[in-house]
């Protein structure tokens, strides 16, 4: 075994090892697992964004397109924003929504759906199936529908079936039930609840994307079967949330009317109404539907710019066309003619990027306009607005027009040992360029010349500090020169930190938050800065010293008033930057609190509830309180209800634990366009702990002898 000592032959094998195993790992990343013994069963017939399938004997999940098909056992997964349609061979049609997993089986002759998480609806009219039914496993729970529209909604630790055609059945530990049109099925642990629900959603739809150029729009939520005398007894609660299982609502409040309405930022949402039932009394809950506030601003085109100038000699130019991307379109298309119209000399092309050359445009005038088309369900077409430009020929060659720096730019000295970068208007007419630097306008003394094909050159030597005139020279494929005008920029030592907002003795009115944004300009190769906040200019006494990574802080204060701030990098022999100052205000008055006491210690024991009190607010229209579990790790919230009491009496002390508890109380105020908005929060601690427990002793029977 002398060979294993040779270093040449270990060497070698271990090698050889790695090289086998990484041929190995490329291929289990890169091959896509074909299962080709498993029968089709259907067909993606339309997906958006995110959509994967696993195999049943593989392990690695794989993206999947439209037109895609669907094999036996296959495992379906939508990610967030992205939903999925699903045809099976015998016409039902499966829409998965976002965040949602299904598994396919199709063994025993019957559609047999594992449904793992999140919702989907299956539509079976008009099917050829005969005999074939569709049983949905839920956990231990299984739906069987032989035809019709049937809806699922599952969380941790509830099932909502909804029927709108047909009828299904529902087995749940061991008990049948019917679920008959226009009916719903609550299942919890409690048991099943079946019925007509008293109320039914109607705006926005379940799925409904809203489009909004803003990023905030106002949605309109209405329900149908509302009457006011039994409004009073059955108490209709709306809740909106970001989680299908609404463990954390956005807005939970009591309805007064048929319809309300809120104001909501991009992002999914899902809505649905608690009740109580009018004859039973018990809690009751709607079907629950999804929708999309989707960010969609104009399509605007960024180049040509409107009026320009193409001119050339020789080469037609190339016009190149620039748009601002869209998350919700797939495609663009760019469409000129030479009157607005566009009905004369029509010319199109289409592309997925956002940009697109020209390079055939003859000479004339032109219009152009863009159009954004999406793959996704009720988006319409979107068109940018119209730009002229013109293509023209000259006579007489123009010298090169010079682009970066822009003329009196300022860089600091330390920008200079890395790279300069220099810039001019490409000309198809000339075959090279020659770039040269000089430290006075005529050229007389010049500092480095450098001869290149390209629009652009780097500088990657350091200057000294002074003033700097640069210029191009194009140059000709028969001799033929032609000087640009000169730019000058400037060397000076150290830049200057300057800060941006908010301005100099800006009055910031603040949400319940209590926070302000500080934003400053970087300087060049600098990343982390110290920023210091005080009430005095003097800044003795200091309230905040932190170092950041990156140009702005998040400023939060429990108190309102004037600030003064300043920053300056932390590396470097850079100053503090101007001092600035601030006034945080806000015009919604948070609730002084009243019990429990700051740091006040609770017995369990001796309550069976805790009554949270605080003053009311002049103006207020209600109050939010919220209570939150601090004694560990990460603060847990338990609590989060809105009230038009000034006083919360919480019943459910089984959620408390020995330890610190914080509660907070905003006001909430309505606004002038019917939304509401809350004031800063005011916050107390207090402790729950309960009486030590000693071991009991025993006193009688007293110790009996028997001999």
């Amino acid at each position: 075994m002398r060979w294993l000592n040779d270093t040449r032959f270990v060497v070698s094998a271990l090698l050889l090892l790695i090289l086998v195993f990484s041929y190995f790992l490329y291929r289990n990343l890169n091959d896509r697992f074909i299962d080709s013994s498993s029968p089709t069963i259907g067909v993606i017939t339309f997906k958006n964004k995110t959509v994967l399938r696993k195999y049943n004997d593989a392990v690695v999940w794989d993206l999947i397109e439209s037109k895609t098909e669907v094999k036996n056992r296959d495992t379906i997964r939508t990610e967030g924003l992205s939903d999925a349609i699903l045809t099976l061979n015998d016409g039902t049609k499966i829409n998965i929504s976002e965040n949602s997993m299904i598994l396919l089986d199709i063994s025993d002759k019957n559609i047999n759906i594992n449904f793992a998480y999140g919702s989907f609806e299956a539509a079976r009219e008009g099917t050829v199936s005969g005999d074939m039914k569709m049983n949905i496993l839920a956990g231990d729970k299984t739906v069987q529908v032989a035809s019709g529209d049937v809806k699922l909604d599952k969380t941790k630790s509830e099932l909502n079936i909804k029927v709108d055609q047909g009828e299904a059945k529902l087995t749940s530990n061991g008990k049948e039930e019917t679920i008959a049109k226009d009916q719903i099925a609550n299942v919890t642990e409690s048991g099943v609840k079946v019925g007509k629900p008293v109320y039914r959603l109607s705006l926005p739809e379940d799925r409904r994307n809203i489009l909004s150029e803003s990023g905030q729009e106002k949605v309109q939520f209405s329900i149908s079967g509302w009457k006011s005398d039994s409004a009073k007894t059955s108490n209709p609660v709306i809740e909106i949330s970001l989680f299908p299982d609404f463990s954390k609502s956005l807005y939970k409040e009591k309805l007064t009317a048929a319809s309300i309405s809120k104001k909501l930022a991009s992002g999914s949402y899902y809505w649905r109404v608690t009740y109580d039932d009018p004859s039973t009394k018990a809690k009751q809950t709607t079907e629950v539907f999804q929708f999309r506030v989707l960010n969609d601003p104009g399509l605007k085109m960024m180049s040509p710019k409107a009026g320009e100038v193409f001119a050339y000699t020789q080469e037609l130019p190339v016009v190149r066309f620039v748009w601002n991307p869209l998350d919700l379109y797939s495609s663009y298309t760019v469409i000129i003619a030479k009157d607005s119209n566009f009905s004369d000399g029509l010319v199109s092309k289409q592309t997925q990027n956002q940009s697109l050359a020209f390079d055939s445009l003859k000479e004339g005038s032109y219009f152009a306009k863009i159009q954004a088309r999406s793959n996704l369900q009720g988006i319409p077409e979107k068109t940018s607005n119209v730009v002229g430009f013109q293509i023209s020929k000259k006579n007489n060659l123009s010298p090169p027009e010079l682009l970066e720096p822009v003329r009196g730019k300022v860089f600091a000295y330390e920008q200079t040992k890395s790279q300069l970068f220099f810039s001019w208007k490409d000309e198809k007419d000339f075959s090279s360029y020659e770039w040269e630097l000089s430290s006075d306008s005529n050229f007389q003394t010049k500092l480095k010349v450098e001869s290149t094909k390209n629009n652009f050159l780097k500088l990657s030597t350091d200057l000294n500090l002074g003033v700097y005139f640069w210029r191009v020279k194009g140059l000709t494929s028969n001799g033929l020169s032609f000087d640009s005008k000169p730019n000058t920029f400037t060397v000076i030592a150290k830049e200057e930190i300057e800060l941006v907002a908010p301005a100099n003795g800006a009055e910031v009115e603040v949400d319940e938050r209590s926070a302000v944004i500080l934003k400053w300009k970087k300087i060049t190769n600098k990343s982390n800065y110290e920023i210091e906040i005080a009430r005095d200019s003097d800044f003795k006494p200091l309230i905040t010293k932190e170092t950041v990574s990156g140009n702005y802080f998040e400023f939060k204060s429990k108190d309102f008033g004037r600030f003064y701030w300043r920053v300056k990098p932390v590396d470097g022999d850079n100053d503090y930057s101007a001092v600035r100052n601030f006034q945080m205000q806000t015009n919604r008055e948070p609730p002084n609190l009243l019990s429990p006491l700051r740091n006040e210690t609770i017995d369990l024991f001796s309550k069976s509830s805790i009554l949270f009190t605080w003053k009311a607010v002049e103006k207020a229209s209600g109050y939010r309180i919220q209570l939150f579990d601090i004694s560990g790790v990460r603060e847990k919230q338990i609590l989060n209800e809105k009230t038009s009491s000034t006083k919360l009496t919480y019943n459910d002390i089984q959620k408390f634990n020995v330890g610190r508890f914080r509660w907070e109380v905003a006001s909430i105020y309505k606004q002038a366009d019917g939304t509401e908005k809350e004031s800063a929060y005011n916050k107390q601690d207090f402790f729950i702990s309960v009486p030590e427990l000693r071991i009991p002793k025993i006193l009688t029977p007293g110790k009996i002898y028997v001999e």
